[in-house]
């Protein structure tokens, strides 16, 4: 199909819109209604949805049979979506979303179609768009692009933690009490862990734990941890991640030497951090291209829907990434990211021992 069919049929959904309205809506409305937003200039387009249209297109497709309409007053799905995307690009409040010259729509109706477009993303998309390699190929090809750029062997991501600030929850909150997330600045925030390959793809995210838990905790309750665990345990040594000094040693999480002894430690320390401004990078793309997670936003929804939010900002971000979007407008560095206590977590003595000696191993090697 293509775009000018494309842009038809988004017409044709806004009008039957439309029509299955009272009289006096569609004589109030009509004009604003009826403005395609896909008739704006490219640039236009993808500073409000940050997406590119064809890439829009294709969500709206892939989302379609997932969220038939269900009745006549339904607003239309791309509708929903670009309504969803334009929120997530910039961070507004919803009203503002509502009030857009080309998005018309009240703030229930807005708030309604952003609950609804992230929860499909999260639960359907996710686990396409974002996947921690553990086929053969798609395991090469993410070592030898760490190998190619920063001469590290065996690395399949780079991992670090990031907070994104929400709003508290209810106080009578049971599942969700409101001081869990609290962070160390005060603030109440989801602490994200996510992983990326060397091009800034998220290759793994987790938004489950609240900002008082440190990053080292939300390691050690990982699923990929237990499987990189399980993949050394078989014999497969040669698989690991990079992380920062917030993270445990482990024979599968490099992490710095806190005082290097030799030059070859020294080394070591400067390739490991060359390597680590990936994900540090990833964190400015992705907050920078969707101001709703940004450092000078808050997530103006209860935790459970602004983790949907955020995945769905990753899914978004590896989108981009597929069709080779420039990546502008970036925060390079997170500066709100907050740590908990150094070492939160419990650390097993015998794994972080294993760990130096496999970080040593490596270091001899190089």
């Amino acid at each position: 199909m293509n775009d000018n069919n494309n842009i038809a049929l988004f017409i044709g959904l806004l009008l039957e819109e439309n029509h299955n309205r009272n009289f006096m809506r569609i004589e109030r409305r009509r004009l604003r209604d009826q403005m395609n937003p896909f008739e704006m200039p490219d640039a236009q387009f993808m500073k409000m949805f940050r997406l590119k249209k064809q890439c829009t297109i294709n969500l709206i497709n892939a989302l379609q049979q997932f969220l038939p309409t269900k009745n006549a007053n339904a607003i239309a799905l791309p509708k929903k979506v670009l309504i969803t995307l334009n929120f997530l690009a910039t961070g507004s409040f919803q009203n503002s979303v509502g009030s857009n010259t080309w998005l018309s729509a009240s703030q229930p109706s807005v708030s309604r179609a952003v609950n609804e477009i992230c929860s499909t993303i999260a639960e359907y998309l996710l686990p396409t768009w974002v996947q921690f390699p553990t086929t053969e190929e798609s395991i090469r090809l993410v070592k030898q692009g760490f190998f190619l750029k920063y001469g590290f062997r065996g690395v399949l991501g780079a991992v670090d933690g990031t907070h994104v600030e929400i709003l508290a929850p209810p106080e009578n909150d049971i599942n969700h009490p409101p001081y869990v997330y609290i962070n160390r600045k005060g603030k109440h925030s989801i602490n994200v862990m996510l992983i990326s390959d060397v091009d800034c793809r998220i290759l793994a995210v987790n938004a489950r734990f609240p900002g008082s838990v440190h990053d080292s905790a939300v390691w050690q309750m990982s699923s990929i941890r237990n499987h990189l665990q399980l993949q050394h345990e078989a014999g497969h040594t040669n698989m690991l991640l990079i992380g920062d000094s917030d993270y445990p040693l482990e024979p599968w999480l490099f992490t710095p030497i806190a005082i290097p002894r030799n030059i070859q430690e020294e080394i070591f320390n400067r390739k490991l951090s060359s390597l680590r401004n990936t994900i540090e990078r990833t964190n400015g793309i992705l907050k920078g291209r969707f101001r709703c997670i940004s450092r000078l936003r808050t997530v103006m929804y209860h935790p459970t829907q602004a983790a949907k939010i955020i995945y769905s900002c990753c899914v978004l971000h590896n989108i981009c990434k597929a069709a080779n979007m420039i990546d502008e407008d970036i925060e390079m560095r997170d500066e709100n990211d907050v740590s908990d206590l150094v070492g939160g977590g419990n650390v097993d003595v015998s794994i972080h021992q294993r760990g130096i000696e496999a970080r040593n191993h490596y270091i001899r090697n190089m």
